[in-house]
């Protein structure tokens, strides 16, 4: 099957940044500093869903309510000390974007993140000039698994969703893009595999993806 598309559209953690792993691995200490003690395997759950629903998560997990923008903080300050020497990138991404420049494809990030705190990472990675445009949490109504990011990342690059590819590692994201109406939707997953299989691609990586869409 061959694509022809306009426009592509990019989750960000555990797509293009190796971070997903990097807020799992906090989870414990920052729940710690609450009171409270959970497993590292019960933050795999947290993959891909915005903040305020992972404090609504925990906080059903412990049995207290705890305040999301503490939360928020405490969690922003381990994962700047744990990024202090940089983003790390997730395999294939340059040639990723290699490939998008070379196509003159527009490009757009579209995540669960807060804008600016999406943006402080991209720069951090070496990532922000590479992308046209960065839509996050904060710029929407409801984040993934409405289609709301997507929605607007396609807009804001210029192209119909439904000629544009998304690429995103988690089951919420895949809902999003789909229920957008984006042509075609890759999956790659990093921490969490696949409960839905909904997905036109699921594939191993940012390559294989690639290799599909023949760049």
């Amino acid at each position: 099957m061959s694509y022809t598309i306009t426009g592509v559209l990019l989750d960000m953690d555990g797509l293009l940044l190796d971070t997903e792993r990097l807020q799992m691995e906090v989870g414990p200490d920052i729940v710690a500093q609450f009171g409270h003690s959970l497993p590292l395997e019960f933050f795999r759950q947290l993959v891909g869903v915005a903040r305020l629903d992972a404090a609504r998560i925990i906080s059903n997990e412990v049995g207290e309510t705890i305040d999301h923008s503490a939360l928020d903080q405490a969690w922003d300050e381990a994962m700047d000390r744990r990024m202090k020497s940089g983003v790390p990138l997730r395999p294939g991404v340059a040639a990723l974007f290699d490939a998008l420049d070379r196509l003159g494809l527009p490009r757009a990030v579209a995540t669960n993140s807060m804008t600016a705190r999406a943006e402080w990472k991209l720069e951090h990675a070496s990532l922000l000039h590479w992308v046209d445009a960065v839509v996050g949490v904060d710029q929407v109504e409801l984040g993934k698994p409405a289609p709301d990011v997507y929605l607007k990342a396609a807009e804001l690059i210029g192209q119909p969703p439904a000629a544009c590819a998304a690429f995103d590692d988690s089951d919420l994201g895949v809902r999003a893009a789909l229920e957008a109406g984006v042509g075609v939707v890759f999956q790659i997953p990093d921490l969490a595999q696949s409960k839905d299989s909904r997905a036109h691609h699921e594939v191993h990586s940012l390559d294989d993806a690639r290799a599909v869409l023949g760049m």
